[in-house]
């Protein structure tokens, strides 16, 4: 019993002594808490997670504009004005969740429920079709307001149903008995406008559907001012860059922890009495990083395009993407493999940095679901740019030139977490 103590006593001195390797153990998982608490709501903030949606008003009436401002008194959504082709630009290329776009002559049937609901087209980005059910009810709940409006001011009301009543008599195609039949409901209903209380409908109006609504599938287009963009072929399209990231994740963390293992058995310290330099050394072991993770890119999006009609929409920034994606997370490993001095440390230190990154990056949590502070802050994750500069490539159809910016981070992440790593090591072995 006294042997066993004794041992277990020394595992505790050696992991007192491992200050990375303590933070894993007893920090960590208080961040972590704190982390997925922010996420769920704690912050109390009922506002932070709007969704960020943007309305095309295209009839420019009063009762649009009072469609409008019901959207935003929502408190679900972010809503932003925009012409049509920016709309649909700005959600497919993942800066939006949706675009509403309000017809001409919204303004003349809106909230009238003897008249056909006025096509209100709702575009959602296919990688966040989760969201389209709640949007299309929100937008049902603002059209219901609209009805309500349109009763509480029986003057409106009662010049559209003359109006009506106007056309009806004058239909030269409809048949006399059904023209009287109608003509009749609409001078009853004129009279009973005429003679209601308004206040009495703002308690207990109609719960009938008030608008129609088309879905857009949103995906990319050449020219941004189509009205029907094409469709995702398949929903892997969507999955699969996400996937590509966690392998290269699983990549990165798996040579991190074999560098410092070569440290801490002497590897190293062999391979440096070798007529070899250190920058040859570490070159080699870059080297080796980046090309299993342009397998990992590459493997992944051959199953996908043979077995899971995964489309590549743009071969060129296909492969530059993916280089740029590799290279960043190559830099990346260099750098968490210093940031401990064993296998311990440095394997929970790994997963624990690239597990955050996933979360604020879109990895496991899609970014609409976030509070809005978070979707901000996600814009410091390499998985996000990652992911994005895979997308883009694969079915969001970006040029070239939209291809830089995300490309752009990923080397300058990569480069500059490579270079402090590099640095790091150096002085450690002095």
């Amino acid at each position: 019993m006294q042997s066993v103590l004794t041992l277990a006593s020394k595992d505790l001195r050696l992991l007192f002594r491992d200050k990375m390797g303590l933070f894993f153990v007893a920090v960590f998982p208080l961040v972590y808490g704190v982390f997925f608490g922010l996420i769920t709501g704690g912050s109390g903030d009922s506002g932070s997670s709007a969704v960020p949606v943007a309305v095309v008003d295209d009839d420019r009436s009063a009762i649009s504009q009072k469609f409008i401002e019901a959207l935003e008194k929502q408190g679900s959504l972010e809503v932003v004005a925009a012409d049509r082709a920016t709309a649909a630009d700005r959600v497919r290329r993942g800066q939006l969740t949706a675009f509403v776009v309000l017809p001409k002559g919204f303004g003349e049937t809106a909230g009238i429920f003897w008249m056909p609901g006025p096509a209100i087209e709702l575009g959602i980005d296919p990688g966040k079709r989760a969201e389209g059910g709640m949007l299309e009810g929100l937008i049902m709940q603002a059209m219901g307001g609209m009805m309500r409006e349109r009763f509480a001011d029986p003057a409106t009301m009662r010049q559209s149903i003359q109006r009506s009543s106007a056309e009806i008599n004058n239909s030269s195609e409809m048949p006399p008995a059904q023209r009287m039949i109608l003509s009749g409901f609409m001078g009853a209903l004129d009279q009973f406008l005429g003679s209601f209380d308004a206040k009495l409908f703002e308690q207990n109006g109609p719960r009938m559907e008030p608008a129609r609504i088309e879905r857009v599938d949103v995906t990319a287009a050449q020219n941004p001012t189509q009205a029907l963009l094409s469709k995702v072929r398949s929903p892997f399209e969507i999955t699969f860059p996400s996937a590509i990231m966690w392998g290269i994740i699983g990549c990165v963390a798996g040579f991190a922890i074999s560098l410092v293992k070569e440290r801490t058995e002497g590897t190293l310290l062999r391979l440096k009495t070798a007529p070899i330099s250190r920058g040859q050394i570490l070159s080699g072991k870059a080297a080796a990083c980046f090309m299993t993770a342009i397998g990992v890119i590459v493997f992944m999006l051959l199953l996908g395009r043979l077995f899971f009609r995964v489309r590549l929409s743009n071969p060129l920034g296909l492969a530059l993407g993916s280089i740029c994606t590799a290279a960043c997370f190559t830099g990346l490993m260099m750098l968490l493999s210093v940031i401990g001095k064993t296998e311990h440390a440095v394997a929970g230190a790994g997963w624990a940095v690239f597990t955050v990154m996933a979360m604020i990056g879109g990895g496991m949590i899609p970014l609409a679901f976030m509070p809005r502070f978070m979707r901000v802050l996600s814009s410091v994750s390499p998985v996000k740019w990652g992911i994005l500069a895979l997308e883009g490539a694969i079915w969001r159809d970006f040029t070239m030139s939209e291809m830089l910016l995300p490309c752009a981070i990923l080397l300058s992440v990569g480069l500059v977490a490579f270079t402090a790593g590099v640095r790091v090591l150096s002085r450690s072995d002095t």
